[in-house]
Formats: structure tokens, sequence, C-alpha cells
């Protein structure tokens, strides 16, 4: 299995690093522009190859045409989220990078599955797609899996169990707009609310508004604290690439394009997708209240409208 990385800023290294930790893969090729920068990277990491006991994956480093042969892009480039900003504000500049890079990727690979990891990370897989000519099952955005993830870690933090025993999903847009599935929620198969009340033996509520805040709210902390974020979503993404080098049938909150699923189409946004060896095998429709109908497709208006201004 090859996977080329797209990108090598601070998300693009940290996935590198993240997938020489996977076996399944054996080959892994950084690529982009800065060929003297990638080049030095590289060497970086064959001098510590070097003193592994355990076996690694070939590594490379180049421009585009280290793509060729790759089963897996993981597309990371783009300009970065700076403090205060949302990630719709970098739409513009990095559609338009988007589609000069994947003029040039398409000259060598036009059949591996991607993974987008850059932001708006719903509005780049829309445009990927679109100026990749690939089919949407191979065009899968990491979506609102990092949402999902620190919705789980501050739940189990409240409730004091293990993230294990915590089963949520976040969809919708990342970003200000992600809708938590909050009647979805479920630990040790129970409501938050009704294991609280038996835990406590006396009737208890957890805070929505309170943890939707928080999950929102923490990339932009990690960015005005330390300039970046990276680890989370490079774990993300190599959850997805473990999926399909596994082929799980995992199912977990990304971001495809829709043909009518959830009564969006022509657009990605975070649905349940069951993930395989050819990228997506179906998107799963859960059943929703009629607020959290709502606020999916106010999230779904947001992006529209974005993708509009851009040309989608």
């Amino acid at each position: 299995m090859k996977v080329a990385v797209i990108g090598n800023g601070n998300v693009g290294m940290a996935v590198f690093k993240e997938l020489q930790n996977m076996r399944e893969v054996h080959e892994i090729a950084l690529v982009g522009r800065n060929k003297e920068k990638i080049e030095a990277e590289i060497t970086d990491y064959l001098d510590a190859k070097i003193l592994r006991t355990c076996p690694t994956a070939k590594l490379c480093g180049g421009g585009y045409e280290l793509t060729e042969g790759a089963d897996i892009l993981i597309y990371t480039a783009g300009a970065a989220q700076k403090p205060g900003q949302s990630r719709l504000e970098l739409v513009g500049q990095n559609v338009e990078m988007t589609k000069n890079i994947f003029e040039e990727v398409n000259k060598y690979n036009r059949d591996a599955i991607i993974i987008v990891l850059s932001n708006p990370v719903d509005i780049i897989t829309t445009a990927i797609q679109k100026f990749a000519g690939r089919p949407a099952n191979k065009v899968i955005g990491t979506g609102t899996l990092l949402d999902t993830a620190r919705l789980r870690r501050y739940v189990s933090s409240v409730l004091d169990v293990s993230s294990s025993s915590v089963d949520v999903m976040v969809l919708g847009e990342h970003g200000d707009s992600s809708c938590i599935i909050w009647s979805a929620l479920r630990v040790l198969g129970m409501s938050p609310d009704e294991y609280l009340s038996l835990e406590l033996e006396d009737e208890a509520m957890i805070k929505h508004n309170k943890l939707s805040a928080m999950v929102r709210q923490t990339a932009g902390k990690l960015i005005s604290a330390k300039g970046f974020t990276a680890y989370g979503v490079a774990a993300a993404a190599c959850r997805v690439v473990s999926a399909i080098v596994n082929d799980t049938h995992e199912i977990l909150p990304l971001t495809v394009v829709l043909n009518g699923e959830y009564d969006v189409s022509n657009l990605a946004i975070s649905v349940p997708c069951m993930i395989g060896r050819n990228g997506l095998i179906t998107t799963k429709q859960m059943k929703l209240t009629e607020s959290e109908k709502d606020d999916f497709m106010k999230s779904a208006s947001i992006l529209q409208e974005t993708a509009k201004q851009v040309g989608l």
C-alpha cells in the first residue's frame, strides 16, 4: 500500500509521521512544491529510521510525480487557519490552490482514493470531487470525525467514564455550524441523563449547550495558544486509511459529496459513512429529531452558500 501526503505544513508532517506507525503502509511519499524543504524532511526521517529497531515504510519526497502509483492521496495543502479566523474564511485561496494542484496530480494519478484534511474541509472535498474528476466514493474528507472524538472526550470527562463507553455522532459542517446528534448519544447504552440519574440516584441533566460550545471552540483555542492544530486530524486521517486498507466497513462521521441523501445534493458534508477497500461503501441515514434536522439543514445551507461564492 502506497500513500502520498500532499502538503508539508504542520498537518502534512503530522500525517507523515503518524503513517509511519501503520504496518499496512509500505511506502509513504511526501509531496509538494517546496522540494528543498521536503528533501530535508525526508533526510531527517531517514536518519531516525536507521535508529529504529522495527521495520518501517519506504520514505520518499519530491514533486507531484511521486503521486504516481499511490493507492491513497492525503490532501493537506492550503493556507492555515489563523487565530480568530473561521475555517470558511479560507475558502477562496484554498479552492484556487486545490484546483491548480490537482491539475498537476491528475497527470500522474487518476485512480487513488483521496482523503481531504484541508480547510474548509467540506468545501475543499466538494472542489476536489469536481476538479479531480473522481467518483464521490473516492473523495472523503475527515469532516466531523475529529469533532466527534472531541465530544466523546468531553462527555467521558464529565461523566468520569472511558471514552470507549460513549457513543455519539457530530454531523454537518466541520466548523461553527456542526450538529451534535444528542438523541443518539449513549453511555453504556443509556442516554447521558439516564446514566447520571442512575449514578446519582437522582434526576440529573447533562448541559448540551456547554458541550456544544466546547466542541466548536476547541480548534480556535488551540490555534490561539500554539498557532495550529495537527495531531488530532492526523490521527483522524490514519483512522480512515486503516478502514480502507483493512476493509473494516466501519461507520464514521465523514465528509462526502451527497446525491440526495439527507435532502442534500452536489455538496460535501459530514454524515455517517461506511468505509471499506474502495473508499465510501454507502452513507447511513440516522433518525434525527425535528430540531436536529433543522440544524443539519442550516449547516448545509451555510456550506451551499459558501460553495456558490467560489463557483462550485
